[in-house]
C-alpha cells in the first residue's frame, strides 16, 4: 500500500494520499487518532466500485508538518479537503470522516455545497456537549503539554485506552495494538498543535444549527452505541440536518470502521449506491 502513497505539490501545505480504484470519488478524512492508513478496510472494500482517496491532514507526516500554531484550525482543515479535490480535478465527491474528520466533511457540506454530492459523518462531535465542554477543551490542551512534554508514545498511552475505544481493544485486540502503534509513529508537534488548534478551538456543533439546517447533501450518521461522547451531537445532527439518517452499531465504540469493518462497509455501500440511484432517477426525471 505505500508504493499508492502520493504526494501534492504546490498547495500551500502539501498532503499525503492515497488513491486508488475507479468511478465516482470517495474522500475519507480521518480522526485525530487516525491517519489514512485507518480507511484501508473502506478502501480495500469500495475501491472496487468507486474511487476511494484517503489522505493524512496537516500536521500528520508525511504530509507537511507546520510548526506555526496559528496553521492550525478547523477551517483549515475544511480548506485542505477542498484544495485536495482542486489538485485532484475533482468538482464533485463523497465525503465521509470519522471523529476529527467527521467535524470536517459535515462543516464542508454548509462552507462548500456545490463540492459535495453525500457526507457520511461518523462517531463525531466528540467534545460538542451541554456539559463538560470546559473539561474537553482543558484535556486536549493538557495532552497536548504531555505530548510535547513526553513524546507520543508516553501522551497517548491513556488516551488511546478511553472508555470509547475499549470495545475495539476488547473485540479485536490484535488490531487494536496496530491501531495504537501507527498512533504511536504520529508526528508529536503535529499532533500536539492539532490538539491546539482543532481540536481545542472548534466550536461545538450544538452551536451550529443554522448552517446544519442549510446542508442539502445527503448524509448519514454511524455512531457505536458505546461511544457516549458522541450521542448527543450525533442526535442533534440527525434532528437538524433534513433528511439525515442514523445506524448505531452495537457494542461499539469510536473508531468504528475499524471495529466492525464489514457492517461499516456494508452500511457506507448502501448509502452510497441509495444516493446514486436518487441523483439518477432525478437526473432522468429532469430531462
Amino acid at each position: 500500500m505505500k508504493n499508492l502513497i502520493r504526494q501534492t505539490a504546490g498547495l500551500p501545505v502539501n498532503l499525503a494520499y492515497i488513491d486508488a480504484g475507479e468511478g465516482i470519488p470517495v474522500i475519507f478524512v480521518h480522526e485525530f487518532a487516525g491517519d489514512m492508513m485507518s480507511w484501508l478496510p473502506q478502501i480495500n472494500a469500495l475501491s472496487r466500485r468507486y474511487r476511494c482517496i484517503a489522505y493524512n491532514a496537516r500536521g500528520y507526516s508525511p504530509s507537511d508538518v507546520p510548526g506555526d500554531a496559528g496553521a492550525y484550525s478547523w477551517q483549515a482543515a475544511v480548506t485542505d479537503l477542498i484544495a485536495l479535490m482542486d489538485f485532484l480535478g475533482l468538482r464533485r465527491a463523497h465525503v465521509v470522516g470519522l471523529s476529527m474528520g467527521g467535524y470536517t466533511v459535515v462543516s464542508a457540506g454548509y462552507l462548500h455545497p456545490d463540492r459535495i454530492l453525500s457526507i457520511g459523518v461518523c462517531s463525531a462531535g466528540s467534545g460538542s456537549v451541554s456539559s463538560g465542554r470546559e473539561a474537553m477543551i482543558a484535556s486536549s490542551l493538557a495532552l497536548a503539554d504531555q505530548i510535547e512534554r513526553d513524546g507520543i508514545r508516553s501522551g497517548i498511552a491513556d488516551y488511546a485506552k478511553a472508555a470509547a475505544r475499549l470495545p475495539f481493544l476488547e473485540k479485536d485486540p490484535v488490531g487494536f495494538e496496530a491501531f495504537f502503534e501507527q498512533f504511536a509513529s504520529h508526528d508529536s508537534i503535529g499532533s500536539a498543535l492539532t490538539l491546539r488548534g482543532v481540536q481545542a478551538a472548534r466550536p461545538s456543533l450544538l452551536d451550529k444549527g443554522p448552517q446544519l439546517a442549510a446542508i442539502r447533501a445527503p448524509v448519514m450518521m454511524m455512531l457505536g452505541d458505546r461511544d457516549s461522547g458522541c450521542v448527543e451531537p450525533t442526535l442533534f445532527m440527525w434532528r437538524t440536518i433534513p433528511g439525515a439518517t442514523l445506524a448505531v452499531l452495537p457494542n461499539s465504540g469510536h473508531c468504528i470502521n475499524l471495529e466492525e469493518p464489514e457492517v461499516f462497509n456494508r452500511l457506507l455501500l448502501d448509502f452510497l449506491d441509495r444516493v446514486g440511484h436518487a441523483a439518477q432517477a432525478d437526473q432522468s426525471a429532469a430531462q
